[in-house]
């Protein structure tokens, strides 16, 4: 039988081995590499059905039917061009190149997909430019539409500190309300600058800024709240380093705290056995004392009876030798006392 080489076993590199994906708009197809579109938006692989697991057969990239399994996009052609080349730029080196309007292209796809390291991008090339390129009323737009604190806090302090006044133009597109509020901080804003013209007298401090955030405080809280939804690759990571840092933090802390706890308490519990140790100590000494003193006592009973004791024996040792006894003794004393007496007479 011949032998049938068997073809070596192919390994697909899981770093570089990219699966394409197809996106249609309007009337263009669009077939680019999955791994952007799924790794730096969650939400927009989420709602268009992508994912890492899913690969896709050589057939479902066949030039006679390119629509097949494309994923419909409801943006211009033109702006998915623009946001792809800002997704996958061509040049390698330098930094990426668009106009100002393509980068408000890829801002506003990157803010509607929640793209947003490249959101992020996006406002900071566009940020030096915002004021420039708009008027003030289109700048506070663009920071109400892209929740860019900057631009519509920038927007509503040009039009406070401009010298010409607030146009009935321009309070129809604010809205009456808020050109009221404006006109309100602009007269403000005069009095400040009018007294810090004044050299007789100190000018008062005044925050434009504050008073700005707290006559819009509803607008400027929607752009805080919506803020979550922005957050970077970079920021998530700060983040979550952030919180393990707290978490070890207050983790250290609790052991340290324990341990604290648990030196204390053997603290007092040596204190506790010294004390009972003491105590022990003391009743000890108290009852050595006791006895010592009941021993002194019997020492003292005991001498007296050797005194009586050596007392008879001395009486009974001269009974025994004829000397005279204790009364002979005492008449024969009292005698010579009386002799003597005469005597001197």
């Amino acid at each position: 039988m011949a032998n049938i080489a068997s073809s070596p076993p192919f390994v697909l590199d899981e770093e570089y081995y990219w699966e394409l994906v197809k996106f249609s708009a309007e009337n263009h197809v669009f077939r680019v590499p999955k791994h952007r579109f799924v790794a730096d938006s969650e939400s927009f692989a989420t709602a268009h059905g992508l994912d890492f697991n899913s690969l896709a057969s050589e057939d479902d990239f066949s030039a006679e039917n390119p629509l097949l399994d494309a994923v419909p996009l409801d943006v211009t052609a033109h702006e998915f061009h623009v946001f792809l080349k800002a997704l996958y730029p061509k040049q390698l080196q330098g930094e990426l190149t668009l106009s100002t309007d393509e980068w408000f292209i890829v801002l506003k796809l990157s803010t509607k997909w929640l793209f947003n390291n490249l959101r992020k991008l996006a406002i900071e090339k566009l940020s030096p430019l915002a004021g420039v390129y708009s008027i003030n009323i289109e700048q506070i737009h663009l920071g109400e539409e892209f929740n860019v604190e900057a631009w519509l806090l920038s927007g509503y302090r040009q039009l406070v500190k401009r010298d010409p006044p607030i146009t009935i133009e321009e309070a129809e597109k604010l809205g009456w309300q808020n050109a009221i509020k404006l006109c309100a901080l602009r007269e403000g804003w005069t009095k400040h600058i009018r007294s810090e013209s004044n050299w007789r007298s100190a000018p008062e401090p005044y925050d434009l800024n504050a008073d700005l955030k707290s006559a819009f405080s509803e607008k400027f809280e929607a752009i805080r709240e919506a803020q979550p939804l922005y957050i970077t690759t970079e920021e998530r990571l700060a983040i979550q380093q952030e919180r393990e840092l707290a978490e070890k933090e207050a983790k250290d802390a609790a052991e340290r705290m324990t341990q604290e706890e648990r030196t204390l308490a053997e603290r007092e519990a040596d204190r506790a056995r010294l004390e009972l140790a003491a105590a022990a100590g003391r009743a000890r000494v108290e009852e050595i004392a006791k006895e010592l003193e009941e021993h002194k006592l019997l020492l003292e009973a005991l001498d007296c009876d050797m005194s009586i004791a050596d007392t008879l024996l001395d009486e009974t040792s001269n009974r025994q030798s004829g000397s005279p006894s204790l009364d002979e003794e005492s008449d024969l004393r009292i005698g010579k006392v009386k002799k003597g007496k005469k005597g001197k007479k």
